[in-house]
């Protein structure tokens, strides 16, 4: 079982992200006035939790189809392989770059709740955050995701209909917080804590599962295009509705483009290639490792004091290059060792790579 395109969507939201955080760094050391790109940082991690609602969700729909019953320990192993290898090693590295002078605040990247100090820290709390793992915040959410979702899954009678109350429940309370003014710490972690965009990943999941007439609705070459055109003007803040919303508003966009990826015989816009492939496989080592290969290559290419084109762009041609190396050895000389731990607790063929 495999489902195309879908490793170069992952590639996509992964380079958006470090160019998101490379333009950050150049707009701090004084190389840029705007973050042009800013808004792709957040939103392609959207793009990321749709795009798992979706693989997690239709993963364990086959395994009911297969097995009639769902082994949440299987599962659970397989996350665990998949996640947390790399996870812990890049926060023993953050360690030693640091030199073991970390902020207690390190206990809730280590315990896998880092979206917690990312809340406060965004709600006006006084909390030390580590700023070489600020962006773990959303793999800690996929973690809390996935500590549940396999439960809903296994015992609901109504799989789809269960998750759309759970997205319509979740939504309703980040709703009802904010008409009732409460703790902005609450507002911001329900908003940050993007179980809604999961959670229509996984309702997209079920309506291809179904072979729902949705599906074939979406691969029309109207709705396709107006599918990308939408993400993009959301990607460069062309257009925004109420940030409590938008990113629900682009996990539907992002669930109607992996319809078109893997449904539609003639995409407007195909990603299988074999580039996009590759970096898709790496995609989560392009996550991770960003921040850190971007702290060092600012430290030798932007110190100098001088500036200009010619600079900026040596820097993020460095910075891409040294991410995608050491994301490439990460993956085929360290990561590996544990994917190929996954077989022995393997249920259904995997529909992508990094699943």
């Amino acid at each position: 079982m495999y489902l195309p395109g879908l490793n170069g969507l992952r590639a996509i939201a992964a380079c958006s992200v470090i160019l998101a955080h490379v333009c950050g760094v150049l707009v701090e050391r004084g190389f840029l006035k705007t973050n042009y790109f800013g808004h792709f940082g957040g939103y392609s991690v959207t793009i990321f939790f749709a795009l798992s609602g979706f693989l997690i969700t239709y993963l364990l729909l086959k395994e009911l189809e297969s097995k009639s019953k769902i082994d949440i320990k299987k599962f659970y192993m397989r996350r665990i392989l998949r996640i947390w290898p790399l996870y812990f090693f890049y926060i023993v590295l953050v360690v030693l770059v640091m030199k073991f002078m970390l902020p207690s605040t390190i206990l809730y990247y280590i315990f896998v709740v880092p979206n917690i100090p990312f809340a406060l820290h965004l709600s006006g709390h006084v909390i030390v955050t580590i700023p070489l793992l600020t962006h773990y915040w959303s793999v800690g959410v996929e973690e809390q995701f996935y500590a549940f979702w396999p439960w809903l899954i296994k015992y609901s009678s109504k799989i789809k209909q269960s998750i759309f109350l759970f997205c319509a429940a979740y939504f309703g309370l980040k709703i009802g917080l904010s008409i009732m003014n409460a703790p902005i710490f609450w507002q911001s972690i329900l908003l940050h804590t993007r179980f809604c965009c999961l959670g229509i990943g996984g309702i997209g999941a079920c309506l291809y599962f179904e072979n729902s007439k949705i599906v074939a609705f979406s691969n029309k070459k109207v709705i396709e295009l107006l599918a990308w055109f939408i993400l993009m003007l959301f990607m460069m803040n062309q257009i925004s509705v109420f940030s409590i919303v938008n990113n629900e508003i682009i996990s539907v966009i992002v669930v109607i483009i992996i319809f078109n990826q893997i449904n539609n015989p003639s995409p407007i816009f195909s990603l299988e290639n074999k580039v996009f492939d590759y970096l898709g496989k790496i995609s989560f080592g392009l996550y991770i490792y960003n921040p850190l290969l971007i702290y060092f290559t600012s430290r030798f290419l932007l110190n100098n004091g001088t500036s200009g084109l010619t600079k900026i762009i040596l820097f993020m041609v460095c910075t891409f290059c040294a991410v995608i190396l050491v994301s490439h050895l990460s993956y085929f000389y360290f990561e590996k060792r544990f994917l190929k731990l996954k077989t022995k607790y393997t249920t259904v063929a995997s529909a992508a790579s990094k699943f």
